[in-house]
C-alpha cells in the first residue's frame, strides 16, 4: 500500500467515478483501475462497487477511507513541516477547546512577529490531543483532566511515553448568555439547570467519560446538544438559554462580556496542564510557549 494509492481511493470516493477521478488526478483511467485493484488484492477487501449512478464504497471501503484520510493528512503535514528549511520558528499546538489558550496563542504570535514562522493550533477532541503529541504531529498538547480521573489519565498518558505537567486547578463554572434567567445567581446547582439545554463538545468514537471536556454527565440532561467547535458553542449560547460547563477561565476580549460564568456547586475540579512527548527534545519555541502559559496562569491564580 502506498500513499499514492490512498490518494487515488479518496479521489474516487469524492467524485463517485473512476473516470472523473482519473481526470482530476491527471492519470489514465486504466492505470487508476489497476492501482485500486492491486490495493484491494493486497488488503484482501473490496473497496468499491459499481452502481447505476457510478461507484460507491463498500463497508470495508468506507472503513479504509477513514484510515486513508489519516495517512494522507499525516503525509501532508510532514511535507509542510519539514520542507521549509528557511523557517526555524515552528510550533504546532493541539488543545481542547479553550478561549484562554487561543488568547495565549495570539500573544505568542505577536511576540514572534519579527521572525519568519510556521505556527498552527488545532482545537480537537481529548483523545486526538493525546495522539497528536504521541505521534509528534503536535509539539505540545493542552488538556484539562477531571481530578477524579487524574490517576487513571496519568497512567494512560504515561503508557504513551508522554508527560503531563499540571499548571492550574480550576473549579467548574456554568457559562451562558448574560440575559439567561440564572445569570445573576451567585452559584448554581444541577437541579436549577434541569429545564435548560446542555451543550457539550462531542468526542467522536472516543466518548469515554475520561475524555469528556465537561464535568457534568450528559445523561442527566433532558436536553443535550453536541458541538465540535467554539464558534458554534458561542452562537448557541448567545441566542438560546442553553448552558455549558467549563473552567471559568475566559478572556473578556474574546466574548465582550456577552457570555457570563457562575460557579457550579460541585466537589470536583479541573487540573489544567500541558502534554509533552518525553522522547523529544524541547525546541526553543515550545519553551517560549510554555513560559507564556505559565505567566498567564500565574496572573489567573
Amino acid at each position: 500500500m502506498t500513499i499514492q494509492q490512498c490518494r487515488y481511493v479518496l479521489e474516487i470516493a469524492k467524485t463517485g467515478s473512476f473516470s472523473e477521478a482519473a481526470k482530476q488526478l491527471f492519470i489514465a483511467q486504466s492505470s487508476l483501475s489497476v492501482s485500486v485493484k492491486s490495493l484491494e488484492h493486497e488488503l484482501d477487501i473490496k473497496i468499491f462497487e459499481r452502481g447505476a449512478n457510478g461507484v460507491y464504497l463498500t463497508d470495508d471501503g468506507a472503513e479504509f477511507v477513514r484510515y486513508a484520510k489519516q495517512i494522507c493528512e499525516s503525509s501532508d503535514f510532514a511535507l509542510k513541516r519539514y520542507c521549509m528549511p528557511d523557517i526555524n520558528c515552528k510550533l504546532h499546538i493541539a488543545t481542547q477547546h479553550y478561549d484562554f489558550i487561543a488568547d495565549i496563542f495570539a500573544k505568542f504570535i505577536e511576540e514572534n512577529s519579527d521572525n519568519s514562522y510556521k505556527f498552527s493550533i488545532r482545537e480537537i477532541e481529548t483523545y486526538n490531543v493525546i495522539q497528536d503529541v504521541e505521534t509528534a504531529y503536535s509539539d505540545i498538547g493542552i488538556i484539562a483532566i477531571k481530578d477524579g480521573d487524574y490517576e487513571i489519565m496519568k497512567r494512560y498518558i504515561g503508557k504513551k511515553h508522554l508527560t503531563f505537567t499540571p499548571l492550574l486547578k480550576a473549579t467548574p463554572h456554568i457559562f451562558f448568555r448574560k440575559e439567561h434567567p440564572l445569570a445573576k445567581s451567585e452559584s448554581i446547582n444541577s437541579s436549577q439547570l434541569k429545564d435548560f439545554p446542555y451543550v457539550s463538545y462531542e468526542q467522536g468514537e472516543h466518548n469515554s467519560s475520561f475524555f469528556t471536556e465537561e464535568l457534568m454527565d450528559a445523561s442527566y440532561a433532558d436536553k443535550h446538544i453536541e458541538i465540535s467547535d467554539r464558534a458554534t458553542l458561542m452562537n448557541v449560547l448567545l441566542v438560546t438559554d442553553a448552558y455549558t460547563v467549563g473552567t471559568g477561565i475566559m478572556p473578556s476580549a474574546l466574548n465582550r462580556g456577552d457570555i457570563v460564568s457562575v460557579p457550579f456547586e460541585s466537589s470536583e475540579c479541573y487540573i489544567i496542564g500541558y502534554l509533552l512527548n518525553e522522547e523529544r527534545k524541547l525546541s526553543s519555541m515550545v519553551q517560549s510557549f510554555i513560559k507564556l502559559i505559565e505567566q498567564t496562569v500565574e496572573n489567573i491564580k
